[in-house]
């Protein structure tokens, strides 16, 4: 028995040896337990939250602008503006004699709001407010002429509608699309004044009210604006229901390297004027002194658009390393005719026309800082600022040295189209102007510039066949008199 007891004992033991060892093999070994005055194990690191993505602000300055906008960058609001004040003096045979002076006065004053909504539309609200200063030549010199006067009128009020790059429609009163000079802000032009060819001959309205649509491709190879307008200048209504077409095109046929920026292109207008209408007078044309050179009333006879107004365009610029090449050429042929004061609306003397060319070259040298400094000439974009841009760290500086000559070529017949000629209004218009300038740009928004001009009137005494109707600022004082000088300064503020 003791035997069996025996036995049944060792089984036992045996049985709880075995399944303390497959116990063991099933359950993986522990770490021992710490020791009591052992340090807590730290918490297991985790990735920080990403930082959320850098919104712009709702208010500062960007790219050049002052800007305000909602949380949403559903609205925008940019706060603009430029100011140009201008010294002239003058000489040259007969000068002192005529009633050019000395002077200085605010040649623009142009308080300016646009901005963006939707992030399809684009608008603009700007007018000056200037002194009501005399011509320079001082017409008529009453008492009255000369008091002083404030005067506000619109210049830039449009709104754009950008459906893509390629194509916007913009609708209202800006810078006509004729002419690269005329399509490039004077706030960036690089004379004080826009050349003979552009604001005396080419285009004199500047800006016309009225709808086009306009656009670039993608890689600039080609930029087209075409519309209808009034066709009667700014701040004009239509009078006699005939529209003027307008239309610019050009193209940067090199898309890399150095002549990247090489551009070529033209422009062309067309509209007629209804005598039965239009009784205002034709433009003058001045220097860029603003000395009137060709007059369009004579006594009490007036000259008077009248008939078919057409003129083309052509124009080239070519930007290499720090210089510049720039010109355009403009043709125009205009009907015209002549009525006496007080019978403009209700009868015609004679019609005729004003047709001939007009064009300048200038070389541009920028010595220091970046060509181009606001960008290329021809562009008058809507304004708009791009957030993915910074700003640079230093404002940008830059000094621009220019040479230039224009030729103006015209010849006023005034009864090309009926018999009675007028003999005090018929003849050419010539002038032929060299001009030196320097501007120092001491940010992008503050210019200094001085320019020189020297004008040409070829036969200005008379003598020349047919008699020359462009005349000479001392002409009447000195009958040799056959050039001026002019030599202007501007200070301007503009963002």
């Amino acid at each position: 028995m003791r035997s069996i007891g025996t036995r049944c004992q060792f089984v036992t033991a045996f049985a709880v040896l075995c399944y303390t060892q497959v116990s063991r093999a099933q359950v993986p070994d522990q770490p021992p337990p710490p020791p009591p005055d052992a340090p807590a194990s730290p918490e297991p690191m985790m990735a920080p939250p990403a930082p959320p993505a850098m919104q712009p602000p709702l208010a500062g300055w960007h790219g050049g602008l002052f800007f305000l906008r909602d949380e949403n960058d559903n609205f925008r609001l940019y706060l603009q503006g430029r100011a140009q004040v201008d010294v002239y003096s003058y000489f040259g045979p007969g000068v002192s004699d005529s009633k050019q002076k000395a002077t200085i006065f605010l040649r623009r004053v142009r308080p300016e709001l646009s901005g963006e909504f939707l992030g399809r539309f684009q608008w603009m609200l700007a007018g000056d407010l200037v002194g009501g200063t005399n011509a320079i030549d001082n017409p008529g010199g009453s008492a009255g002429q000369q008091n002083i006067g404030i005067r506000a009128q619109a210049t830039d009020v449009f709104l754009n509608y950008r459906a893509d790059r390629a194509f916007n429609l913009q609708v209202g009163q800006y810078d006509a699309p004729f002419t690269m000079e005329n399509r490039t802000s004077d706030k960036y032009i690089p004379f004080m004044e826009r050349s003979l060819a552009v604001r005396a001959f080419g285009i004199p309205s500047n800006k016309e009210l009225g709808a086009m649509v306009w656009g670039e491709t993608s890689g600039r190879e080609l930029f087209y604006s075409v519309g209808v307008f009034n066709g009667e200048g700014q701040n004009r209504p239509n009078f006699d229901d005939q529209a003027e077409v307008m239309g610019r095109v050009f193209t940067h046929p090199i898309p890399s390297g150095a002549l990247k920026d090489f551009q070529i292109g033209g422009s062309v207008r067309y509209t007629g004027k209804n005598s039965n209408y239009v009784y205002y007078n034709y433009p003058g044309m001045s220097t860029q002194g603003a000395f009137t050179f060709w007059k369009t009333a004579y006594g009490t006879t007036h000259i008077i658009p009248s008939g078919i107004q057409e003129a083309f365009a052509g124009e080239l610029r070519l930007p290499i390393s720090d210089f510049d090449l720039t010109g355009e050429f403009v043709y125009v042929k205009n009907g015209t005719r002549e009525a006496i004061d007080g019978k403009e609306s209700v009868s015609s003397d004679r019609k005729g026309d004003l047709k001939g060319y007009a064009y300048y070259a200038q070389i541009g040298y920028w010595p220091l800082g970046n060509r181009d400094i606001n960008g290329q000439p021809g562009y008058e974009n809507p304004s708009h600022v791009d957030f993915k841009k910074t700003d640079p760290v230093e404002p940008a500086r830059a000094l621009q040295l220019l040479v230039k000559w224009e030729q103006l070529n015209a010849t006023y017949s005034s009864a090309s189209r009926t018999n009675t000629l007028n003999k005090a209004t018929d003849g050419d218009i010539k002038v032929n102007a060299f001009s030196v300038g320097a501007n120092y740009w001491a940010t992008k928004h503050v210019r200094l510039t001085l320019n020189y001009v020297l004008n040409m009137f070829p036969d200005a005494s008379g003598s020349g066949t047919p008699q020359q109707r462009a005349v000479a600022p001392g002409a009447a004082f000195d009958s040799s008199a056959s050039v001026s000088h002019e030599l202007l300064g501007r200070m301007a503020v503009a963002f």
